[in-house]
């Protein structure tokens, strides 16, 4: 299956690998090899949503104070997820 990205709408995206970094409260956690999406044609980035799903249970009821807010709506259970890498600012 094809997934079109979402910002170009002329790109693929594609599996690819790499850290994840998020901060929770106080402490800042990281996964190596974590799942993502990139598209081919613009580098946009977008979370896997099984890998996404595996972060969530790990991290229990702490992930409420995540930054970030979650979906309304269930959507699908595998490709790229409406989440993505964002960029910290100092």
């Amino acid at each position: 299956m094809r997934h079109r990205c979402p910002r170009c709408s002329f790109g693929t995206l594609r599996p690819a690998h790499s850290t994840y970094v998020r901060r929770v409260g106080w402490r800042v956690i990281t996964v190596p090899n974590f799942a993502f999406w990139r598209c081919d044609a613009c580098g946009y980035a977008r979370y896997d949503i099984a890998a996404l799903a595996r972060v969530d249970l790990l991290l229990g009821p702490e992930m409420d104070s995540l930054d970030e807010p979650g979906d309304l709506f269930p959507g699908p259970t595998d490709g790229p997820a409406t989440r993505g890498p964002r960029r910290w600012s100092n």
